[in-house]
C-alpha cells in the first residue's frame, strides 16, 4: 500500500519516470520560450508548496508507528483496478518519454533493477548487499571508460564511493526493509546526471537523486523534521534549475549540457538561478539549515552516502555553470566574486557551528558545511590555482568525511549515544576505530604529510594570485577553528577515560573497517603521489583556464611561489614521527602505567569515571567570546517565512466553507477576471 501511494503522489507531483514530469518540462519550456517568465514562477512555486506536503504526508505515513491500528484486508477485486493504474502510470511515462524530442535518450535500467529490488524487499540484508554492490560495479565497469577526466573524478565518487558505503551495510541484520531500492534510486541519480547529455537529462537524473536521499534521510530514529527541510530545500533549487534550463533553452525542448559553454545569451540572473539552485546541495550558508539534522540524524552508514558523496552533486553543478559562464573569458566576475564570499563565509560559519557541537555526528555534519564553503571559494576564483585547489578538496573531503562519518557512525552504534561527553577511553576498547579517526583528523586540519596540507598550499598560492587577501584570511581562520573541533572530537571520544558502562564494547564491526580503511589507503595513496591525481586534473582545467598552472618536475609541484613535494615530505614526516615513537618507547619501558583512578587534583581522588571527563561544554568559555556570530539568524529567517506561509494557507482556505453558493460566488469572479485580463491584452 505504500508503494502504491507513493506511485500516485510521485506521479501527482511531477517526478520521473511519470508522464506528468515529461508534460512538467515540456510547459516550462514553452512558457519560458516565449516569455512568460511570471507564469513560470508561479506554476513552480505551486508546484513546490504541493510537492512539499505530499511527501510530508507520505514521510509520515512511512515513518508513524502503526502498532495500534488494527488489521485490516481489501478485496482482490477492488484492489486490482488501483494496481493496474499503477502499472499504467509506469508504462505511460515510459512512452511518453519515447515521444519527446530528446526523451528517448534517458536510460531506464537503473530504474527497473530499483523496481527489482523493492520486488525482493523481502529478502535478508546479505543478499540484496549482494545485489546492490554487484549492479554498480556493473554499471561503472562499463560506463567508465566513455568518461573523461571532469565527470571520471565525480562518477568514482559517485559509484566507487557507493560501493564502499554500501559495504558497511553488512554490518546490519533482518530485511532491512525500504533500504536498498531508496539507496539505489539515489545512486540511478547521481550517475544520471554525471552520464546526462542533455539538460532533460540531467535534471531526471536530478530528481531521482533528490526523492532516494530524502527517503534515505528519514530513516533516521529522529530525522523526519530535518528530512522535510532537506526536501523543502531541494525542490527549491531543483526549480531554480529548471526554470534557467528553460531560459537557456530558448524555444528548444531541450539543449546538450556542453552548449551551455558556448551560449552568450543566457541572462545573468539565469546564471545565478543555476548556482542557486546547486547550492542548496551543497548547503551554502543561507541554505545550509537542512543540513546538521539530516546528516546528523541520518543512520550510520547514510551519514558518509549524504555528506560525502550527495554533496559533490552540487558541486558538480556549479563546475558545470562556471565552465558555462566562460571560464577565463567569462563576463559575470560580479557573480563570480559574490560566490566567493558566500563560500568564505560558508567555511566561517561551518568550522565555528562545529565547535560547540555535545553530538559526534552534528559536529562533522557543521564541518562538512566548512569544507563545503572552501570548495565553492575555490571554484569561485575562476584560475586554474583555485580551480585545482578546489578539486583537491572535493576528493579529500570525499575520502576523509567518508572515513569520520563511517567510523564515528560505526562508534555510536556500539556504545549507543551520540554525546561525546557520553564516551570517552574507548581507544583502549576500539585501538583500530582510533587510528582511523586519527588519520581522518590529520588529512581534514591540513597537517603535513597528508593531502589536506596539500590543498591548504594550492589555497595559499591561489589566494596570493587572485588577491582575494580578506577571503583568504577568513578562510586560514576558518581552518584554525578546525583544529578545535578536531582535537575535541578524538580527545573526548576515544581519550580521557572509560565510562563504567563501555568496558565491555567490543571494535567496531568489520564490515565498517573494511571500506574504512579502503578509503584510508587512498588518502595515503593521494598524499604520496599526488602528481597521479594533480597533473591530469590539471590538464582538465587547463581547458577552461590555460594560464597560471603548475609545473611538475617528477612528484614535486613547483609555483611562482613555492614548491610541494609530496613523496619527500611524506618520506620525512614518516620518518620523524618512527624515530619520536622509538625514543618515547625508550625513555619510558621503566614507566609505571596510571590506571583510571591513580591521580588526584585538589588533594583527593576522583571515584566515578564522570567527575574526570571534561569534554562536557568545554568551549564555554570561547562561546562567551564568540557567541555573537552563533546567532541563528537564518534560522530565524526561515522559521518566519514558514510561520508566514502557514498563517497565510490558514486564512484563504477559510473561503473553503462548503457552502455551493461561495463556490458559485469564486466561478463568477475568476471568469469576470480573466475576461478583463484577456480584453485587457
Amino acid at each position: 500500500f505504500l508503494f502504491l501511494m507513493g506511485t500516485f503522489i510521485f506521479a501527482l507531483i511531477g517526478f520521473p519516470p511519470f508522464p506528468s514530469f515529461f508534460a512538467k518540462w515540456t510547459l516550462v519550456m514553452k512558457l519560458t520560450a516565449t516569455g512568460n517568465i511570471a507564469w513560470v514562477v508561479a506554476i513552480l512555486f505551486g508546484s513546490m508548496m504541493e510537492a512539499i506536503y505530499l511527501f510530508r504526508w507520505f514521510g509520515y505515513a512511512i515513518k508513524a508507528e502503526n502498532e495500534h491500528l488494527e488489521d485490516f484486508k481489501v478485496k482482490i477485486h477492488k484492489i486490482v483496478p488501483v494496481w493496474m493504474m499503477a502499472i499504467g502510470l509506469y508504462v505511460m511515462g515510459y512512452f511518453t518519454a519515447q515521444f519527446t524530442e530528446v526523451g528517448a535518450a534517458i536510460n531506464f535500467i537503473p530504474l527497473a533493477f530499483v523496481g527489482l529490488l523493492l520486488a525482493l524487499d523481502f529478502l535478508p540484508v546479505f543478499v540484496k548487499n549482494i545485489l546492490a554492490i554487484t549492479a554498480m560495479a556493473i554499471h561503472f565497469y562499463f560506463v567508465y571508460p566513455e568518461l573523461e577526466t571532469l565527470r571520471l573524478i565525480f562518477e568514482v565518487i559517485f559509484m566507487v564511493g557507493g560501493i564502499l558505503a554500501l559495504i558497511a551495510g553488512f554490518a546490519y541484520k533482518g530485511t532491512r526493509s525500504g533500504f536498498y531500492p531508496v539507496a539505489i534510486l539515489m545512486y540511478a541519480g547521481l550517475t544520471g546526471i554525471i552520464e546526462a547529455s542533455t539538460t532533460l537529462e540531467f535534471f531526471y537524473g536530478w530528481e531521482l537523486m533528490t526523492a532516494g536521499s530524502y527517503f534515505l534521510i528519514i530513516r533516521g530514529k529522529r530525522s523526519m523534521p530535518h528530512g522535510l527541510s532537506y526536501m523543502l530545500f531541494s525542490i527549491g533549487g531543483a526549480y531554480a534549475l529548471l526554470a534557467a534550463f528553460g531560459m537557456a533553452a530558448v524555444g528548444q525542448d531541450s539543449i546538450s549540457m556542453d552548449i551551455l559553454n558556448t551560449i552568450t545569451y543566457i541572462p545573468n540572473w539565469a546564471y545565478g538561478l543555476l548556482i542557486a539552485g546547486f547550492l542548496t546541495k551543497t548547503a551554502a550558508v543561507g541554505l545550509h539549515i537542512w543540513l546538521p539534522g539530516a546528516h546528523g540524524e541520518a543512520e550510520s552508514d547514510v551519514s558518509p552516502m549524504v555528506s560525502a558523496i550527495l554533496l559533490k552533486a552540487g558541486v558538480f553543478g556549479i563546475v558545470l555553470t562556471l565552465i558555462g559562464m566562460g571560464g577565463e573569458q567569462n563576463q559575470y566576475s560580479e557573480l563570480a566574486y559574490a560566490l566567493g564570499w558566500l563560500g568564505a563565509i560558508t567555511a566561517l560559519v561551518g568550522n565555528l557551528m562545529a565547535v560547540f557541537q555535545e553530538d559526534a555526528k552534528r559536529l562533522l555534519a557543521y564541518s562538512s558545511i566548512g569544507q563545503l564553503g572552501y570548495i565553492v571559494l575555490g571554484l569561485a576564483m575562476m584560475t586554474h590555482l583555485g580551480w585545482l585547489g578546489g578539486f583537491t578538496y572535493v576528493i579529500n573531503h570525499f575520502l576523509y568525511k567518508a572515513v569520520l562519518f563511517m567510523t564515528i557512525g560505526a562508534v555510536v552504534l556500539r556504545v549507543g549515544t551520540h554525546n561525546m561527553y557520553e564516551m570517552g577511553g574507548l581507544i583502549k576498547r576500539m585501538p583500530l576505530a582510533f587510528t582511523a579517526v586519527l588519520i581522518g583528523i590529520i588529512a581534514l586540519s591540513g597537517v603535513p604529510p597528508l593531502s589536506g596540507f596539500a590543498g591548504k598550499w594550492l589555497f595559499y598560492n591561489a589566494i596570493l594570485e587572485k588577491g582575494w587577501y580578506i577571503q583568504g584570511t577568513i578562510m586560514f581562520f576558518s581552518g584554525g577553528l578546525a583544529f578545535l573541533y578536531l582535537w575535541r572530537l578524538i580527545h573526548t571520544v576515544f581519550l580521557g577515560q572509560l565510562k563504567d558502562n563501555h568496558r565491555e564494547v567490543k571494535e567496531i564491526s568489520i564490515w565498517f573497517l573494511i571500506p574504512i580503511y579502503t578509503l584510508i589507503s587512498g588518502l595515503l595513496v593521494f598524499a604520496a603521489k599526488p602528481q597521479w591525481v594533480l597533473q591530469p586534473m590539471g590538464d582538465m582545467i587547463a581547458q577552461f583556464f590555460p594560464t597560471g598552472q603548475l609545473s611538475w618536475n617528477g612528484g614535486t609541484a613547483i609555483s611562482q611561489y613555492g614548491y610541494w613535494a609530496g613523496t619527500a615530505v611524506g618520506l620525512t614526516v614518516g620518518l620523524s614521527f618512527i624515530i619520536v615513537l622509538l625514543l618515547v618507547l625508550i625513555s619510558t619501558r621503566k614507566a609505571h602505567k596510571v590506571k583510571q583512578f591513580d591521580i588526584t587534583y585538589s588533594g583527593e581522588r576522583p571515584e566515578r569515571p564522570e567527575t574526570t571527563h571534561v569534554a562536557y561544554n568545554v568551549f564555554e568559555g570561547f562561546y562567551q567570546a564568540m557567541w555573537v556570530a552563533t546567532i541563528p539568524l537564518v534560522e530565524t529567517f526561515w522559521t518566519r517565512v514558514t510561520n508566514m506561509l502557514h498563517d497565510t494557507a490558514g486564512f484563504t482556505r477559510r473561503i473553503y466553507s462548503g457552502n455551493g453558493q461561495s463556490y458559485m460566488l469564486h466561478i463568477v469572479l475568476f471568469i469576470l477576471v480573466t475576461y478583463l485580463v484577456i480584453i485587457g491584452g
